[in-house]
């Protein structure tokens, strides 16, 4: 209890000397909005919730919605001399700027020179800019989920002129295995005769076998158009997950989609007496889509463990 007095006892006497320095720093506030920022956050972690809103009122004189919008702005811009001396006006109209395009807004506009309402407007245009490519984006897209599903709904196109050609070369073939037949039964007088029709059998069945390979060297370029189209999707997923803002895809939006993947794709796991008997081309298509699953989850693996360390964005290698 002696400890636990004495922990209270500190936090007091850190608040008294905050709330000092924010009753000074108040009677210049355009100058000193930085500093001021600073107190209100440090402040926020000790004052007891429910409480912040009227320690600010009566210590500096602002409402709590002006400490909450200096706050953000200590945040997102504190620190960075380009942002200083702009006042308290200007720097409120920049906040909301979409996250990571302060920088560059600040290059392209001479926020200094401009009003206030001029600043309010190049943000307005910028958020809409950032808007416009998010859209385009989303919509890039949702084209390529139309195209791979279209790829992967659409049975293979034979050309019909060459079903009709392989239909007619194997009408063509029995007729002649039944007229060799007749002429094996005729005799030896038949025999040259045979032996032509046996060649001409022959050159039908390697034509034959020359357009199967070629059948199957379309399935494969159609195999690989789908995949292609598999990777696109995954791209711009990524690109459009680095836009769009973080609460576009809760972690209930997320969980209701894995669980909805797993629900359809639950029985993969345990088909190995399937897989076992499946053609070697089948399982490769099995293969190259769970390295596309594989790869996703990699890369999302490393999104989750991107950390912030002093307002600097570590990423995950």
């Amino acid at each position: 209890m002696t400890e636990l007095a004495n922990t209270e006892t500190q936090e007091i006497s850190v608040l008294d000397g905050l709330a000092m320095q924010a009753r000074t720093l108040r009677m210049n506030i355009n100058m000193n909005m930085w500093q001021l920022a600073r107190v209100f956050t440090e402040a926020k972690e000790i004052i007891p919730h429910g409480q912040f809103g009227k320690w600010v009122e009566e210590n500096a004189d602002v409402s709590e919605r002006t400490a909450q919008d200096m706050m953000a702005a200590y945040k997102r811009f504190g620190g960075k001399p380009q942002f200083e001396g702009l006042g308290q006006a200007k720097t409120f109209k920049l906040l909301p700027l979409p996250a990571g395009t302060e920088e560059k807004f600040m290059e392209e506009h001479n926020v200094s020179a401009m009003t206030t309402r001029e600043v309010q407007e190049a943000v307005k245009k910028a958020r809409e800019e950032a808007q416009a490519e998010i859209d385009r984006e989303r919509k890039a897209r949702m084209d390529a989920e139309r195209r791979a599903e279209e790829a992967e709904s659409r049975p293979p196109e034979i050309p019909p002129e060459l079903t009709d050609e392989l239909a007619k070369s194997r009408e063509t073939i029995a007729q002649q295995r039944t007229e060799v037949e007749r002429l094996a039964a005729v005799g030896t007088e038949a025999l040259a005769e045979q032996r032509r029709l046996s060649k001409e059998n022959a050159d039908l069945q390697r034509e034959i076998r020359e357009r199967d390979d070629l059948l199957a060297e379309q399935q494969e370029d159609i195999n690989r158009a789908q995949q292609e189209l598999l990777n696109v999707q995954s791209a711009i997923a990524k690109g459009d997950a680095e836009r769009v803002p973080a609460d576009q895809l809760t972690p209930d939006a997320f969980a209701s989609a894995v669980r909805a993947f797993i629900g359809t794709v639950a029985r993969l796991p345990h088909m190995r007496m399937v897989f076992a008997s499946m053609p070697y081309d089948q399982k490769q298509e099995y293969s190259v889509l769970l390295e596309t699953v594989e790869k996703w989850a990699e890369d999302s693996r490393k999104a989750l463990e991107t950390t912030m360390i002093d307002g600097t964005v570590i990423y995950s290698e």
